[in-house]
């Protein structure tokens, strides 16, 4: 079973503006050679991330152990190299010195070797990172395992802008970065101890960002329940685009809640395999906790109306688009506004995804209306000689399951773009950043809107905007309804 490179590639060549053969041309000469300070506090955690990042490309990838003190140790190079296996045992982690004269060099730590270009930490739960000229200030605090994902995803991004080849215009280097997903208008440093409890939390989508979220869950080593709600199966383009799972997971079909499940070891996690209506009918059947606070990574408008449906006290909603599939946004919303209907607008005059994927395959709205039945031989015999070559690779997939598909859309009129394990989990750190702040009460006013390009970088005094309610949305007019099903679904608690 080979690994699939396309969302990586094809957001690349999106981002580069090339033809994807080209881009992966490209890729698969460059050398990325990682060095790290073991003493670092929470190394260990961004080594493995970053290692996960940049094996998701068709890159060479080597890390050199170095010597002395700050040497990595033999347990976590064992567990790096099967991390990279995991992902392309076509492509391993090369460990030792790098042979060539030139790769591009990343370092983990704040004193970097001759040789690299980037270097990055996490402080706390932020990230700071430095190009070659920039010396690192003192650190304010350990790094979490938040500060851990953020600084991997800060590093990977700069790598992409290498890799990709991004030209002028299309990207900036951002020589000094200070960013704190918790505080974004702080400097990095800040750490909650003890990190807040999940309690009455629903994770809504386990895609590129639901696992992004569980993944800094998990090296937070938060504590608690958390519900985790999402139809579709771990299939082989997720490996190189979303932040967990592995080959062998794609090969087993597994469903997306169960791979969430097994990576939350420290909580009790309720799997749902299926939709975010069918959560709302067992919540009100009182077969589902309701939720008080909900995560969302989904990508399109109606299922984040679905989500905003549950009227938690609180949702988080992570997600990613803009030109080329590099932004990241956070949207939270209130029952009583802003709510994701004030952000996200229902379009009632644009073409269906039906309408869509008919557009894109030629498969015939008849049979795109069978959506939960695979595809099979029979349907390519009406389609031409291109659309056969386009569907045969989804043979055995159900039809529902292409509708959004980033192998067929690349972009899309809703706004859908490719994503990367390294700007879903930019996102995510958003997420639980923002669950971070609200939980231990280090924010207040208005719900917030965060939004920035990962091409370009974070800007704390640019990228925040305070939300108000949109008069005349549903969270208005229906104000004194929504009230009672909140009241309603508090009684099953």
């Amino acid at each position: 079973m080979s690994t699939d490179y396309s969302r990586s590639v094809r957001l690349g060549g999106l981002a580069a503006g090339v033809e994807e053969a080209t881009l992966r041309e490209r890729m698969e000469g460059i050398l990325i050679h990682l060095t790290a300070d073991a003493q670092l506090p929470a190394a260990a955690e961004t080594l493995e991330v970053l290692v996960a990042d940049l094996r998701r490309w068709p890159v060479q990838l080597s890390l050199d152990p170095s010597r002395g003190p700050g040497r990595l140790n033999d347990e976590l190079i064992r567990r790096l190299v099967e991390t990279a296996t995991g992902i392309d045992p076509d492509r391993p982690l090369r460990i030792g010195e790098a042979q060539d004269k030139a790769p591009l060099h990343l370092h983990l730590g704040t004193a970097p070797p001759l040789g690299a270009a980037v270097a990055g930490a996490p402080d706390g739960h932020g990230v700071r990172l430095r190009h070659i000229g920039h010396p690192f200030p003192r650190l304010n605090a350990p790094g979490t395992g938040l500060g851990a994902v953020l600084t991997a995803a800060t590093l990977a991004g700069e790598a992409f802008k290498v890799v990709a080849g991004l030209p002028e215009g299309r990207f900036q280097v951002t020589p000094v970065v200070d960013f704190c997903p918790v505080l974004p208008g702080e400097q990095p440093g800040t750490v909650v101890a003890p990190l807040p409890v999940l309690e009455q939390v629903l994770l809504g989508g386990g895609g590129a960002i639901g696992t992004g979220i569980a993944l800094v869950l998990d090296l937070l080593q938060v504590s608690g329940e958390l519900t985790v709600v999402d139809r579709e199966v771990f299939e082989k383009p997720n490996v190189t685009s979303y932040s967990i799972g592995t080959l062998a997971d794609a090969a087993a079909g597994l469903p997306k809640v169960r791979l969430i499940d097994a990576r939350l070891r420290r909580m009790e996690v309720t799997p749902f395999h299926g939709t975010i209506q069918d959560s709302i009918e067992a919540i009100d059947a009182g077969t589902l906790p309701w939720p008080r606070i909900v995560l969302g990574g989904l990508d399109s408008v109606k299922a984040r109306h679905d989500l905003q449906r549950l009227q938690a006290d609180l949702t988080l909603d992570g997600g990613t688009g803009g030109p080329v599939g590099t932004t990241v946004a956070l949207h939270e919303a209130l029952p009583t506004g802003p709510c994701l209907r004030c952000y996200f607008k229902a379009n009632h005059t644009g073409k269906s995804a039906e309408q869509r994927l008919h557009e894109l395959t030629g498969l015939p709205m008849s049979r795109i209306a069978r959506g939960p039945e695979p595809l099979t031989e029979r349907d390519l015999d009406c389609l031409d000689n291109q659309q056969r070559q386009l569907v045969r690779q989804f043979l055995g997939r159900p039809v529902c399951g292409l509708i959004n598909s980033a192998e067929l859309t690349g972009g899309t009129n809703d706004g859908f773009r490719p994503s990367a394990a390294f700007v879903a989990q930019q996102a995510a750190c958003l997420v639980v950043g923002a669950w971070i702040a609200h939980s231990t009460g280090l924010v207040s006013g208005p719900p917030r809107r965060i939004e920035y390009d990962t091409r370009f970088g974070a800007r704390p005094d640019q990228m925040i905007d305070h939300r108000l309610p949109t008069p005349g949305c549903v969270c208005q007019k229906d104000a004194a309804l929504i009230n009672r099903i909140r009241e309603d679904r508090c009684t099953r608690c």
